[in-house]
């Protein structure tokens, strides 16, 4: 099966984002091929109280490989390495430990604008 082309701003490529579900905070990049990559050092919620986890067993995989970590907060885990998602949903479902609309929920840094806003085509 051959991989969506996706057309990608290079602008946005340079863009941090940030999510904070709880007390959980994640920062990522938009990746060129339209993926989602977290950064080292973010934060994820260790176990919320979403009844619908979708993305449950693909956080598993990543605590059992060493991507999501214990903390000293018992409420949280971390992200030991860099790590790249299909798209920015399912690297906000992964941090919220329950499902996300990834697009409205990342927030570009120094804007204050949604994933999603940049993405919108210009009216």
């Amino acid at each position: 099966m051959a991989k969506k082309t996706v057309n990608i701003d290079p602008e946005l490529l340079g863009l941090t984002f940030r999510y904070r579900p709880y007390d959980a905070q994640a920062h990522g990049r938009v990746l060129p091929d339209g993926g989602f990559m977290v950064l080292a050092g973010s934060t994820a919620v260790k176990d919320s109280s979403a009844t619908k986890k979708r993305d449950r067993e693909e956080r598993d995989r990543l605590v059992r490989h060493g991507i999501l970590a214990a903390t000293g907060d018992s409420e949280l885990l971390k992200f030991t390495r860099d790590h790249e998602f299909t798209s920015a949903s399912r690297a906000a479902g992964i941090i919220k430990d329950g499902n996300a609309s990834g697009p409205q929920l990342w927030i570009e840094i120094k804007s204050g604008k949604s994933l999603k806003d940049f993405l919108s085509p210009s009216s």
